[in-house]
């Protein structure tokens, strides 16, 4: 029983620390909130995982690139959080669900919107948004 509870307590630390998404096209102030850490990212390619809550100063700005080939441009005084992400098509599964706090994203979706189009989820505080093609802009004051 202990061997069980062990290799599942193995495989959900392994499974919550797979990169879901880079960061790319860093401008000025951008942070990544994870756990109680702030990060600072000083280049493209700083890895971001589930949980992770990306934001931007009053000049920052930044691109996010997700395994499956989905971007989300972020404009500046952006707070944006990765709820979840999973890309497995080997399996066909797949989760994609972003909460944009405040702020500006243009979101153009990759490989899951187009197989599991049900699967994307972008929610902001006034509700959810339904995507139904595969690039739009959403602003939230």
């Amino acid at each position: 029983m202990k061997r069980i509870l062990l290799l599942c307590l193995i495989s959900i630390t392994l499974w919550s620390a797979e990169s879901v998404a880079v960061l790319d096209n860093l401008k000025n102030e951008v942070g990544i909130r994870r756990g109680g850490d702030v990060i600072t990212p000083s280049d493209s390619g700083e890895e971001l995982y589930r949980g992770d809550i990306i934001f931007t100063g009053s000049d920052g700005a930044l691109s996010i690139l997700f395994n499956d080939g989905s971007t989300v441009a972020l404009g500046n005084k952006s707070v944006l959080k990765i709820d979840d992400y999973l890309f497995e098509p080997s399996r066909k599964k797949y989760r994609f669900d972003l909460f944009l706090k405040e702020g500006s994203a243009i979101v153009e979706t990759g490989k899951i919107g187009k197989v599991s189009p049900k699967s994307v989820t972008f929610r902001v505080p006034e509700g959810t948004i339904g995507v139904r093609g595969t690039r739009f802009f959403v602003k939230v004051h």
